[in-house]
C-alpha cells in the first residue's frame, strides 16, 4: 500500500462550519434551518467547548462546533447549536453528546440543540439518543443524527451546496486510501464539478482548501495535480488565476500561523520564566486568544509579578460570549 498524507477530516468540517455554517443546516437539518431567524447575526462559540470538553485527549478524528442563534419566532431569544462530526467509531458518542448538552446548558442556562453527523463507513452504527430508566426515574436525550456514508451520492453531485461537495470529497478520501492515482483523479474530477456547478471564486478558493484538507497527495503527484488543474482553470474560465491567488494565499497564511505559533510559544515561555509553571487552565486560555490580544499580553507580562496578576489580567478580558 502506498503511504499517502493522512485526510484532515477535523480540519476540513471545522473550516467548512465556520464559513458555510447556514448551508450546512439548510443541507443536513433543514427544520431547524427553518426555525433559525438568519437575519439576525449568528455567533460562533467553538472555543467555549474547550472549557467543558468532557475527554479532550480522545476523539481526535471528530469535529465540534458551537453557534448562538435565534429562533423565527422570537422564543426563546436564544439558542446554542451543538455540531458534533464524528469520523470514526466510538462507543461512547451518545453519553459524549449528553454530557456536552447538559454541561452547555448547566453553565449558561440557554436551551441547546445537538446535531450530530457520523463520517464513518460503518452503515450499521448510527446512535441517536442517550438515557437511562430506573425505580420510575428516567432521563433522556433524542439527537438528529445523518449519516454520510448512507446519503445518495448522484443527488449530491448535482446539489450547488459546499457541504454537498464537501460529503462527497469526504467519501472520495475514505475510498481511495493507499490508491494515489486514483485519488488524483478523483480530486481533478471534483475540481472541475465545481465550475459546472457555478460556484463563485471566493467560494471555489474555500473549496479548493477543502479539497487539499482530504485529498492530500505525495508532493510529486500533487505538483502534477496543480499544473492539471491550472489547465482545467483556462480551459473552463479562459484565466489561470485561482490556482495561482490561491497558492499564494496558502503560503502567506502559512507565515503568518507560523509567525503567529512562534510568538504564542515565547509568551508561555516568558511568562514560565517569570511566574513558575503555569497550570492547565492558564494554558488553555492563553493557548486560545487571538493574535491581538497575544501581542498585548506580550507587552502586559513584564508587570506581572505573581500568578495571580496574569489571573486578574486574563479575568479582565472582555466575554467573547458578549460579542
Amino acid at each position: 500500500m502506498t503511504n499517502l498524507p493522512a485526510a484532515d477530516f477535523d480540519g476540513a468540517w471545522k473550516y467548512a462550519l465556520e464559513h458555510y455554517f447556514p448551508d450546512f443546516m439548510a443541507l443536513f437539518f433543514p427544520n431547524a434551518y427553518q426555525a433559525i431567524d438568519w437575519n439576525v447575526p449568528i455567533s460562533f462559540r467553538s472555543t467555549e467547548l474547550q472549557q467543558i470538553a468532557p475527554d479532550r485527549q480522545s476523539g481526535k478524528q471528530r469535529a465540534d462546533t458551537l453557534v448562538m442563534v435565534q429562533r423565527t419566532d422570537g422564543q426563546p431569544a436564544q439558542i446554542f447549536v451543538h455540531v458534533e462530526v464524528q469520523t470514526q467509531h466510538d462507543g461512547n458518542f451518545a453519553a459524549r453528546m449528553f454530557r456536552y448538552h447538559a454541561r452547555l446548558f448547566d453553565r449558561d442556562q440557554v436551551p441547546v440543540v445537538s446535531l450530530a453527523i457520523l463520517g464513518d463507513e460503518e452503515r450499521d452504527w448510527l446512535p441517536t439518543q442517550f438515557g437511562y430508566a430506573i425505580w420510575g426515574c428516567s432521563l433522556a436525550l433524542h439527537f438528529p443524527t445523518v449519516k454520510l456514508c448512507t446519503l445518495d451520492a448522484a443527488s449530491l453531485a448535482t446539489m450547488r451546496n459546499p457541504f454537498a461537495t464537501l460529503t462527497l470529497i469526504h467519501r472520495d478520501a475514505q475510498e481511495t486510501r493507499g490508491r494515489p492515482e486514483e485519488r488524483m483523479q478523483r480530486k481533478l474530477a471534483r475540481f472541475r464539478a465545481l465550475f459546472r456547478l457555478g460556484y463563485r471564486p471566493e467560494e471555489l478558493r474555500t473549496l479548493i482548501r477543502l479539497l487539499d484538507h482530504l485529498l492530500r497527495l505525495t508532493p510529486g503527484l500533487q505538483e502534477l495535480a496543480r499544473a492539471t488543474m491550472r489547465q482545467i482553470e483556462r480551459e473552463e474560465t479562459g484565466m489561470e488565476t485561482l490556482i495561482t491567488s490561491f497558492e499564494e494565499l496558502a503560503r502567506e497564511e502559512g507565515r503568518q500561523e507560523g509567525q503567529f505559533q512562534e510568538r504564542r510559544s515565547m509568551v508561555l515561555r516568558l511568562l514560565t520564566h517569570k511566574l513558575g509553571v503555569i497550570d492547565d487552565t492558564l494554558h488553555v486560555r492563553i493557548a486560545a486568544l487571538d493574535p491581538d490580544t497575544l501581542l498585548l499580553l506580550s507587552d502586559a507580562l513584564f508587570d506581572f509579578v505573581t500568578r495571580a496578576d496574569l489571573t486578574a489580567w486574563l479575568a479582565a478580558l472582555p466575554d467573547p460570549r458578549a460579542a
